[in-house]
């Protein structure tokens, strides 16, 4: 019985002899007992909390309950009854109580929580400069060329040198390039990771991603080091050595070259997971389009999706931002400075977003009335000479509704104005003029950095813009860093905008649409719904926008 569980373990690292050992008492105790036990099962869940600390720090205890409900969940998969099991409402499935009233308990997590948000603050606020990014981006090209080289002329590479040049040039975690990643091609600058992407929770995906250099190369280097090292047969705790001899050569090679990060617990090592964070900051230079968020593109690039309960992941890649020189040596371009050179192509993901965005925005304006009366206007200031026969402007022929065609009779009688058609041109040449100098008025001003007080008076489209990304920005922060719980959260729409800042519907609603991605992720990650918004309190009295931008 005591093995059982172990021998169906699989992918992950197993637990040590003395985890091992708690587990196996604790599976003894659960033997009979039922999720009616409320006073049993709580002292159960004390006796392993100090068990745990007996060995281990209080940041490091929830790994060890998450080795016991995987172990539950392996031995008591035939055994489940109405009294071991609780139905699990996000999963859809029933599981033995223990994985859900058997853990961490809410005084640690509390504390480990806020350990993790101090931790977040410190590294966006500690961001490091990558001046250089292109002798980073040669020093990979070097290394893993070299070990192409090698095994091309003596049958023979090393496998930490070109696991240590891969975790730079496309972002790989060590397991993945040793074992389980599968690549394959794609483009040029592309490939495709068709399966093995790690910290899935069981979920099979693939997804497009950039090379930082030709991807042939890459793919190159990664089928020798498969075909030379055989690592699909070597478990998580076997693999682990040759995951730190990967580490030892990331360190070797790229220590001088890769700026220090400032971390809260002291740590200065360069490893993957700098290399990583790297890849993502060098990726955005090289590939993300100008218009698109930076985050966004690293959500695509790394195959994020939303996880609930979870905090946004690529927060924790940002670690990195491109420096001036390197900018200005760019013409001063900071996103996307090789889209549009042979071979470089936009993936597929953040291309398919850009597309419906362009077409949502061409649907908008082909239903306005602006658009409706530009064209009469058109058709109005055509030769004299054509003979073809214009529609004439009507109310019918613009669309308007009764009540809008009352409101116009109305001002139109207030004017002493008789003609329909003249009523429309002199209304629509009054709207040119005044839209021409709301651009000149606002012309070259820095929208994002202005005072939310001040975007609420400028009549502007960008203005309008940013004071809906800010109400957007703030909700965010709050269910994600002030909220504890879901009762507290605000689900995101238009209505919950419009009660932080203002606005019209008409210009709120289409700016939700653009931005579904992001709103809808945001919402699933908390589980929220319109319902969630039904409380005791307006949400402009709990979620505040800050004045001035906090990004």
């Amino acid at each position: 019985m005591k093995d059982h569980w172990l021998k169906e373990w699989g992918k992950g690292k197993p637990p040590s002899k003395w985890v091992i050992e708690i587990i196996d008492d604790t599976l003894s105790c659960l033997e009979g007992m039922t999720k009616e036990e409320e006073s049993a099962i709580a002292v159960l869940n004390e006796e392993l909390t100090q068990k745990f600390l007996k060995k281990v720090k209080p940041t490091s205890v929830k790994n060890y309950y998450t080795y016991l409900h995987k172990a539950v969940r392996i031995h008591f998969k035939d055994k489940l009854t109405s009294q071991n099991s609780i139905y699990h409402p996000t999963k859809g499935i029933s599981e033995h109580f223990a994985c859900t009233l058997i853990d961490t308990p809410d005084d640690i997590k509390a504390m480990n929580l806020g350990l993790q948000r101090e931790a977040l603050d410190w590294k966006q606020h500690n961001v490091a400069t990558l001046e250089d990014p292109e002798l980073i981006v040669n020093r990979g090209r070097e290394l893993l060329e070299g070990a192409i080289a090698q095994y091309e002329k003596e049958g023979y590479s090393s496998y930490a040198e070109i696991g240590a040049a891969l975790a730079l040039l496309v972002g790989l975690r060590p397991g993945e390039i040793l074992r389980d990643a599968v690549l394959i091609d794609s483009s040029a600058y592309t490939i495709i990771l068709s399966q093995g992407q790690a910290k899935t929770r069981g979920k099979q995906r693939s997804y497009e991603m950039p090379t930082l250099i030709e991807a042939d190369t890459v793919l190159k280097g990664y089928h020798i080091l498969r075909n030379t090292f055989k690592a699909d047969k070597l478990n998580d705790l076997e693999l682990e050595s040759y995951k730190n001899n990967l580490r030892f050569q990331v360190e070797v090679n790229f220590s001088e070259i890769v700026p220090t990060l400032s971390r809260l617990n002291g740590e200065k090592t360069v490893n993957p997971q700098r290399l990583r964070a790297i890849y993502d900051a060098i990726a955005v230079f090289y590939y993300c389009p100008p218009q698109v968020k930076d985050f966004v593109f690293i959500k695509a690039i790394n195959g994020h999706e939303p996880t609930p309960g979870k905090a946004d992941a690529a927060m924790h890649y940002l670690d990195y931002q491109i420096g001036d020189g390197a900018i200005v040596s760019a013409g001063g371009q900071r996103q996307g400075i090789k889209l549009g050179q042979p071979g470089v192509k936009l993936i597929e993901r953040i291309a398919d977003k850009l597309k419906k965005i362009e077409q949502s925005n061409e649907k908008l304006a082909d239903n306005t009335h602006e658009k409706a009366l530009m064209r009469f206007l058109s058709h109005e200031s055509q030769a004299t000479t054509t003979e073809v026969t214009q529609p004439s402007i009507t109310p019918e022929v613009l669309g308007l509704s009764d009540d809008w065609v009352k409101r116009l009779q109305s001002v139109m009688e207030q004017t002493g104005q008789t003609d329909f058609k003249d009523m429309v041109c002199e209304l629509v040449k009054q709207e040119i003029k005044f839209r021409e100098g709301m651009r000149t008025r606002h012309q070259g001003k820095d929208f994002q950095s202005m005072p939310l007080s001040t975007l609420k008076r400028t009549r502007h489209p960008e203005a309008a813009a940013e004071k809906m990304r800010r109400a957007f920005l703030a909700i965010k922060y709050y269910n994600s860093n002030v909220a504890t719980e879901r009762s507290q959260r605000w689900y995101i729409n238009p209505n919950s905008i419009n009660k932080l800042v203002g606005g019209r519907f008409s210009i709120i609603s289409p700016w939700c649409d653009r931005h579904f991605d992001e709103i809808d992720s945001h919402n699933q990650t908390y589980e929220l719904t319109e319902g969630d918004n039904r409380k005791s309190v307006d949400i402009s009295e709990v979620v505040q926008v800050p004045e001035y931008p906090t990004d």
